[in-house]
């Protein structure tokens, strides 16, 4: 079952309060990341994805999705990335609050500079992002984590157009086309079907400064 815990509704009331979530209702944040889970269901049932992964969360702020993804696929580990202390230091907190520290970590700095670090860069099964940064920045930077086979799966923005995630750009950095869903919100994800020549991701900033598409 993946119904909202009382645990789950405490730690985004939490978050609510010191900002790091708008103001809706957490019921409505708790459906974007089912949305993801749903995703990831999807992906499993085509054979792209095991059942047992390991998943890096972009930009995870106050770990949506990441904590509810660890706490609904209790048999794969999860590394939650943020730049910012405060919201790594609040990460630490829920998931010892969760219960989660058995298989959770975090990871407190950029993505760019995670992706070049032994046992995480061009590791991972699976890289989630929730509004993290431009699909260009988002696609290099899970470049440099995911393994050959790997999916990058993202929440697409209600006014999605057509062209966000250009076939060419992609291809720059080893992804298929992307594949599209829509549950109560939109997603797509891409896979990461072959390893690229040169440093991916670029140095720090340079995906967002300098897209490359």
């Amino acid at each position: 079952m993946r119904d909202l815990s009382f645990e789950q509704r405490s730690w985004l009331l939490r978050a609510q309060e010191i900002g790091f979530i708008g103001p809706k209702p957490v019921e409505s944040v708790y459906e974007h990341a089912l949305g993801f889970a749903d995703s990831i269901d999807e992906i499993m049932r085509t054979g792209l994805l095991p059942s047992s992964f390991f998943s890096a969360d972009l930009g995870s702020g106050a770990g949506v999705p990441g904590l509810f993804l660890s706490s609904w696929f209790p048999d794969s580990k999860f590394l939650l990335i943020d730049s910012m202390m405060k919201r790594s230091l609040f990460l630490e907190e829920m998931v010892s609050f969760l219960g989660l520290e058995r298989r959770v970590a975090i990871f407190g700095g950029r993505s760019e500079e995670c992706a070049n670090l032994p046992g995480y860069g061009l590791s991972f099964d699976l890289v989630t992002a929730r509004g993290f940064a431009s699909p260009a920045a988002t696609a290099e930077n899970a470049s440099g984590l995911l393994k050959v086979g790997g999916v990058l799966l993202v929440s697409e923005p209600p006014d999605s157009r057509d062209g966000r995630w250009p076939e060419d750009g992609l291809n720059l950095l080893g992804f298929s086309p992307p594949t599209f869903a829509r549950f109560k919100f939109s997603y797509c994800w891409m896979i990461k079907n072959r390893r690229v020549r040169g440093k991916f991701p670029r140095d720090v900033g340079i995906p967002e400064k300098n897209p490359l598409f």
